[in-house]
């Protein structure tokens, strides 16, 4: 489980014990006495905080920001029900007040429901540990931002600081007529980003600025390209990206593709050695 995925669940956690706090009814119960008022206000304002602060996170963090959303649905509903069980076993609750008005039920009975208890117990513990394994399986299949990703190009083009990542790490897709197409991520730094405008990207070197390749399109922090590859693409074939600022400036960077999209040199080697 990533740490992004362990930081939410925490920060939900104790969001909802801040929540807790904030009321009488459970103050009294987690803390062994009752907050001043403004005391617990501060402490609703800050469970909220943390909730939100935990959405914030799964968004930015995470694939997409609908991904996130649900994610962070998720893990506080998995918060909410570990608090709910871990209220009984809190060492500070108050002392059960014995009725000295009840009788005392019949062994027999004690003895009959001691079993029923116990195994609802078993069974509410097996239903939130079942929960908390399919949460961590989904959550495990959700792949990280190609640009968040430890195989992302950061580097420099003229004055300006980018990075740089293939949209996936498998081989290229082939559209009509069986051609390879690869699509690639790339983001300027902030400041940088307003002072360019346009990029485009190519394997081999651009002869000329009208072949330069395939324009990146999208907004800023979003932007994408898919080009189509050459058939006799090998290792040694170089990514090359053309970037003119809007000074009229050009400049250019380049990388192996053994380097960039070490899958697609495979998948090439492969139809290669098919022929």
């Amino acid at each position: 489980m990533s740490g992004v995925h362990l930081a939410m669940l925490a920060l939900s956690f104790l969001g909802f014990v801040a929540l807790a706090v904030g009321t009488e009814r459970h103050a009294k119960y987690l803390l062994h006495t009752v907050p001043a008022a403004q005391w617990r206000l501060a402490a609703r304002i800050g469970g909220w905080a943390l909730l939100a602060g935990a959405l914030a996170l799964g968004i930015t963090g995470l694939a997409t920001a609908g991904v996130g959303i649900a994610i962070w649905t998720g893990w506080i509903c998995l918060a909410a029900v570990a608090l709910v069980f871990a209220l009984p076993k809190w060492p500070w609750q108050p002392p059960v007040k014995s009725s000295a008005e009840r009788s005392p039920r019949k062994k027999t009975a004690l003895v009959d429901e001691a079993p029923t208890r116990q195994s609802r117990r078993w069974i509410g513990w097996l239903l939130l540990a079942s929960t908390a394994g399919a949460f961590t399986v989904a959550f495990a299949q959700v792949e990280t931002k190609p640009l968040q990703r430890e195989d992302a190009i950061h580097d420099q083009v003229g004055p300006w600081a980018f990075t740089f990542a293939e949209t996936d790490r498998d081989g290229p897709e082939l559209v009509d007529m069986d051609v390879p197409m690869k699509a690639y991520r790339l983001r300027f730094c902030e400041s940088c980003d307003n002072q360019i405008l346009r990029v485009t990207l190519k394997v081999n070197r651009p002869r000329a600025m009208r072949a330069s390749g395939i324009a990146f399109e999208g907004a800023r922090w979003e932007r994408s390209a898919q080009i189509q590859l050459p058939s006799n693409l090998t290792g040694k074939s170089e990514l090359w990206m053309t970037v003119v600022g809007k000074d009229g400036t050009v400049h250019q960077a380049s990388w192996p593709m053994a380097a960039v999209s070490p899958a697609t040199v495979a998948w090439f080697a492969r139809q290669e050695h098919t022929k």
